[in-house]
């Protein structure tokens, strides 16, 4: 039985190659690994495996022995004993869904906050393929105002500047409410076929889920994430991902800027056709994913299929721990029932 127990929030875990060391038994990790600040040892040297590594995971004594509970992602190949308890129900009380439209303006949308590296890639990607009336792009950050240069150490200028921001809704960093999904996104999201969605993790090899590709299948779209295994994580809980129309071969490769590039590329001509896509059983289809999403045992749903029986034995060893509870309670966050 597990004693000793620590969460981490994990954007706000300490930036440095060093770190607190973690000799804990359990580590719940909240939100997504935290990243090495891309200048990690205040030089100029910048050093791709340094940041597919996680300082995170480097600093834990034991990191065989440690179980790792994750509120954030689906898949995890740098644990050993890994939990995943993905948050599904960040919607759960969506209010006044719109109708599923059968013909839409748009043909895809995509929506950005913090410039990630693969969400600048992917900017000037759509920048450098499509017109601007085919789609709907909206972020947070603008590269060449803002003098964003990290993806120049890594990637040649990968095309002529971003598309035009076409909502101001914020600075970047800002938490997008679902209020602000419902109320400024929604109308342009529902009217558009495929949703390009660009998660937190990049460098890491896991699998990330956020509100992000939620808006996707709330908004009734055809979802291409970017991530490791998605597609796989996402069917295994019991999404449609649509792999007989999106290519998501690219979703097992371990370097990230092939994985993004092959999407994104493996899928242009399926995106420059979007208005052919959509008849009655592809909206059949769109309809089950948000059914899917919006039934409230859908948390309990991913638990279930995305742990192994060993791992869900164990979970609850931990789960009623009453210190570890309280702990886990102290920072709002909570244990999903499995009966």
């Amino acid at each position: 039985m597990p004693n000793t127990f620590k969460f981490i929030n994990g954007p706000d875990y300490v930036e440095n190659s060093q770190g607190p060391l973690i000799n804990s038994d359990v580590v719940f990790l909240h939100d997504h690994f935290p990243y090495y600040p891309v200048n990690y040892n205040q030089t100029k040297e910048y050093n791709y495996n340094k940041l597919k590594s996680n300082m995170l995971l480097e600093n834990c004594c034991k990191l065989d022995k440690t179980i790792w509970i994750y509120d954030s992602y689906m898949c995890c190949e740098s644990t050993k004993n890994s939990i995943f308890m993905p948050a599904f129900t960040m919607f759960h009380d969506f209010y006044d869904p719109q109708h599923i439209q059968p013909k839409r303006k748009y043909k895809f949308v995509t929506f950005n906050n913090k410039s990630r590296l693969h969400r600048i890639y992917c900017s000037a990607w759509i920048k450098k393929h499509f017109n601007q009336q085919e789609y709907f792009y909206t972020c947070r950050f603008n590269v060449e105002d803002e003098h964003i240069t990290e993806h120049l150490h890594f990637i040649e200028n990968p095309g002529p500047g971003l598309p035009f921001k076409e909502l101001n809704t914020g600075k970047c960093g800002e938490i997008v409410s679902g209020d602000d999904f419902r109320n400024v996104f929604y109308e342009y999201s529902t009217d558009a076929v495929f949703q390009i969605v660009n998660e937190n993790a990049f460098w890491e090899d896991a699998c990330h889920i956020s509100e992000k590709t939620a808006w996707a299948i709330l908004s009734y779209n055809i979802p291409i994430v970017t991530g490791y295994k998605i597609a796989e994580k996402m069917e295994q809980v019991g999404f449609d991902m649509f792999t007989d129309i999106v290519d998501y071969s690219s979703q097992h490769e371990r370097n990230p800027w092939i994985r993004t590039k092959k999407l994104l590329h493996d899928n242009l001509k399926v995106l420059k056709d979007a208005h052919n896509i959509l008849n009655n059983k592809i909206l059949y289809r769109l309809n089950k994913n948000y059914n899917l999403l919006t039934d409230p045992t859908i948390d309990k749903i991913a638990l279930k299929k995305l742990n192994t029986p060993k791992m869900l034995e164990i979970y609850q060893d931990i789960m009623y721990n009453k210190n570890i509870r309280e702990t886990l309670e102290a920072t709002g966050n909570y244990f999903i029932e499995l009966n």
